[in-house]
């Protein structure tokens, strides 16, 4: 991700452009920096045991293949993911009423999909979204569910 080197959101939007055709949303500049972080930290060796997951993907993957219909912040959306995730994880409304302070519902239902995947990889059991591809650190790039 290029938009890494910038400073500002605006300079991130103008590096991501010509190479996307699209900006860099809001969302996407205020995580930047712990990217960085997992950027500069992961290697090749450590995807044997860390893996990107998307919780949308992951969702998608535990409906049996159709997108979520509302968005994840609106109580429809949040009681739709739930709904799925009960179904893996019994115990997930003890969890949402005992989270900690500052964890967001939408972030723990967010959170136990990549749980849900990292069930799958220990299985055997996940999927990639597409063939990966390695990058230019030899990192295998691809979404797992």
């Amino acid at each position: 991700m290029i938009a890494l080197a910038a400073t500002d959101h605006a300079a991130a939007t103008a590096m991501n452009l010509p190479i996307t055709g699209k900006g860099l949303s809001q969302q996407a500049w205020g995580i930047t920096e712990k990217i960085k972080q997992v950027d500069d930290a992961i290697t090749p060796e450590c995807q044997q045991w860390a893996f990107e997951v998307h919780p949308e993907v992951c969702f998608w993957a535990l409906a049996g293949g159709p997108p979520m219909a509302h968005k994840k912040k609106i109580e429809a959306g949040m009681d739709e993911r739930l709904g799925l995730l009960r179904s893996v994880f019994p115990d997930i409304d003890r969890h949402l009423q005992n989270r900690p302070s500052g964890v967001a519902k939408d972030d723990l239902l967010d959170a136990a999909a990549a749980g849900w995947t990292a069930l799958r990889l220990h299985r055997g059991e996940a999927q990639q979204v597409c063939k990966a591809e390695r990058d230019s650190k030899g990192l295998m790039a691809g979404i797992w569910y």
